[in-house]
């Protein structure tokens, strides 16, 4: 029996790293992974196209996409934060359709969009109704120049970006089915090159905040702190809550006292469980945020 490819995609500032899911029972089959180094054809910003070398981009696409994903033209991307904005925002009552929230939350986020409002991409998600009537909602947005060019050269490389996500969410999307992280906690990413900060309150998220960062004792403390008290006004919740992180491999160690230090409490190291995965592609793989990425990308085509 011919099995559909699922074709997760993750785009990093140097490096595209792609995996391929196929189901099988009893788990689902891991069948490929293939990094590509990007070799400076990319500047990361929020406000102008990325890629600054389309020729160099489009070939690596293809080296990373076409061994795994053979006739499978749909590709589920996932975008590094610093592209694009996220906002978690409260409003009165629901909207009558689906477009009028795109056009009230466009106006009201007009002076923090990463283009001039005629100019974005935005979509959200309810995550909160209350009794009242309000709501609460995460706010997704990218400017659209930055986005179209990310669709058109995933198209010149013979495929589709049918779904386009945040790592930082990606990455929460990963550990989310896997682990019973409550109803209440803070879950921090430590990664190469970043950092990433997301409290959830009744398993909806409620703050968050990611910045680039060296993986090292001194700007991490530095930008937990700074974490802490952004929130602890609005949350003080956050400061008792359970911690669980996420490490790039060989990042553990004293950066893991650092947290613990920083936020007073014990944190939870997740396992991200690639074990649990059919196929010889699983074997020895680093469980780092590119990876798990791009698996819970690839993962999301599998449930849409």
């Amino acid at each position: 029996m011919i099995r559909r490819t699922y074709v997760g995609l993750t785009l990093g500032a140097d490096q595209l790293t792609a995996v391929a899911l196929q189901r099988s029972r009893p788990a689902v089959r891991l069948t490929g992974v293939r990094r590509e180094a990007l070799a400076d054809a990319v500047e990361l910003s929020g406000k102008q196209p990325n890629v600054t070398d389309p020729r160099r981009f489009v070939e690596a696409l293809r080296r990373t996409l076409d061994p795994l994903a053979g006739g499978e033209e749909r590709v589920s991307l996932s975008l590094p934060d610093r592209v694009g904005r996220i906002y978690l925002v409260e409003i009165e009552s629901s909207f009558k359709t689906r477009q009028e929230g795109v056009d009230i939350l466009k106006w009201r986020l007009k002076g923090s969009l990463p283009a001039p409002p005629q100019q974005v991409q935005l979509d959200y998600q309810v995550l909160e109704r209350r009794d009242d009537g309000r709501q609460r909602l995460i706010v997704a947005a990218i400017a659209q120049p930055v986005l179209e060019q990310f669709e058109e050269l995933v198209e010149a490389a013979g495929r589709q970006a049918v779904q386009i996500g945040f790592h930082s969410l990606r990455l929460y999307n990963y550990y989310r089915p896997r682990l019973d992280l409550g109803e209440e906690f803070l879950l921090v990413g430590l990664e190469q090159n970043q950092l990433s900060v997301m409290y959830f309150a009744g398993q909806a998220l409620a703050y968050q905040r990611v910045r680039e960062i060296s993986p090292e004792p001194e700007p991490l403390f530095r930008e937990m702190s700074r974490s802490l008290v952004d929130a602890s006004a609005n949350y003080p919740a956050m400061q008792r809550c359970p911690v669980f992180a996420h490490f790039d491999p060989g990042l553990t160690g004293p950066l893991r006292e650092v947290l613990v230090s920083t936020l007073e409490r014990e944190v939870h190291v997740l396992d991200p469980q690639l074990k649990r995965f059919a196929g010889e592609a699983a074997v020895g793989l680093p469980a780092n945020g590119m990876v798990l990425a791009a698996i819970a990308a690839a993962e999301q085509l599998m449930v849409s």
